[in-house]
């Protein structure tokens, strides 16, 4: 077994596969875990209690990386997840990561170990040439070195050829919720007879439609988030019942919601966010597959996804007057998507099918508010929870989150030792 685990979760922008790293390690009662983090996310880490370094930006990351893998103490080094190395500018390659160790990747989305093509519908759609540097319409995946094994949590991921799927997280005391409804709600200040909906808003898509050179804010960015928050609390309005919205968010901002309240909530650790998860009444996000989503149906709180697949707008007055308002802001922002602000729709395929979960979950138009306000009244009134069942049928039979790291381990020292012992070809000239 190993005593010494190195997680490396680069991301400035995700926080999910950060959290699931989180949610495994805490499992690995015999081991002691220590993290590599952005500076964005290192905070969680450490909240969660674990030590955690920040990795630096720019050219001094890869040195950085290879420095920390080849301490003689780690035993193993998981990536979270190996798709990152592409998918942003995080300055060091898989290669940098493989210097000493065994390496374990997450495979979170089902990306496999083969270069995948990923569309950037935001950067294709939305942003300037300028912008490309930070976020290129087209990235390609690595490919996953040989030995390298990929471990898929499920929810979200789901089992199949590539990687092995486990059960992410089986008893894990970041399921359950140390401060119940009522705490949080008394905490929050907010009336007893509301309906409470919390509603995700990527920070993928607010950082790169709002922050031109990504260290200072422009003045569009208060502005596009108020219209996102403007149009869900137009949406709740209309369900005519007492309604507070629940955004986390480190910006304040000053709305005018027509009765419905809102709150803005800054970042806060996984338990936090956990007991507020189990608070809301509904999970609203734009994102197919967020791990934050999963969660809450484990939890036992109805979601809904909004999507953009078909093109639907409301032909009515404040639907044409904030999508004007909206192209004004940000040219080109209503293009497809199951992932906000990526688009992914063909990109989801391999992961979807045969993945009862996310065909369960509830998708939604995101530009109908008549839609919307359907699905949410029949998601707050009902007392089924098919996609919570979707989720138990998955989880049946698979393993643990430790056996399946167990199984990681062993399988990527067994290849290690037997390329270090395999003997060369023999030479015909020796001969």
């Amino acid at each position: 077994m190993a005593d010494r685990v190195l997680v490396v979760a680069p991301s400035s922008y995700s926080i999910g596969e950060l959290a699931n790293a989180i949610v495994l390690a805490r499992q690995l009662d015999d081991r002691r875990v220590t993290f590599l983090t952005s500076a964005t996310y290192a905070g969680h880490a450490r909240a969660a209690g674990f030590e955690a370094q920040e990795i630096p930006r720019g050219w001094r990351a890869a040195g950085f990386v290879r420095e920390a893998v080849r301490d003689p103490q780690i035993d193993a080094v998981l990536l979270a997840d190996h798709h990152l190395t592409s998918l942003e500018r995080i300055f060091f390659r898989l290669s940098d990561a493989l210097e000493a160790a065994p390496l374990i990747a997450l495979d979170s989305l089902c990306f496999g170990p083969a270069p995948r093509r990923l569309e950037l519908a935001i950067a294709r759609d939305c942003l300037g040439e300028e912008m490309h540097r930070w976020f290129p319409p087209v990235v390609t995946t690595e490919q996953v070195p040989e030995g390298v094994p990929l471990l898929r949590p499920v929810p979200v991921a789901r089992a199949g050829e590539g990687g092995t799927a486990f059960d992410l997280y089986g008893d894990s005391d970041l399921l359950k919720v140390r401060h119940g409804r009522t705490a949080v709600r008394q905490r929050l200040g907010i009336p007893t007879d509301h309906t409470v909906i919390l509603a995700a808003i990527s920070h993928w898509a607010s950082q790169a439609l709002t922050q031109p050179h990504l260290a200072q804010l422009n003045q569009g960015h208060d502005r596009y988030l108020t219209l996102r928050l403007e149009w869900i609390a137009e949406m709740a309005r209309r369900l005519d019942r007492p309604a507070t919205i629940v955004v986390v968010t480190s910006q304040e901002l000053q709305l005018s919601t027509h009765g419905v309240e809102i709150r803005t909530l800054a970042p806060m650790a996984l338990q936090e966010f956990t007991d507020l998860l189990g608070a809301v009444d509904l999970y609203l996000c734009d994102n197919l597959v967020s791990g934050a989503m999963a969660r809450a149906v484990l939890l036992g709180t109805p979601v809904i996804t909004l999507t953009h697949e078909a093109g639907v707008w409301d032909d009515d007055s404040f639907c044409h007057a904030w999508r004007q308002e909206m192209s004004e802001l940000v040219g080109g922002f209503d293009f497809p998507y199951l992932v906000h602000p990526f688009g992914w729709i063909s990109e989801l395929e391999p992961l979807i099918a045969g993945n009862p979960y996310l065909q369960a979950v509830p998708r939604v138009p995101a530009f109908s508010l008549l839609a919307q306000v359907a699905a949410c009244a029949n998601a707050l009134e009902s007392t089924e929870r098919p996609v919570l069942d979707a989720i138990r049928g998955q989880l049946a039979g698979l393993p643990s989150a430790p056996e399946a790291f167990e199984q990681a381990l062993r399988h990527t020292r067994t290849h290690r030792t037997s390329r270090r012992t395999a003997q060369p070809p023999l030479d015909p000239r020796s001969t």
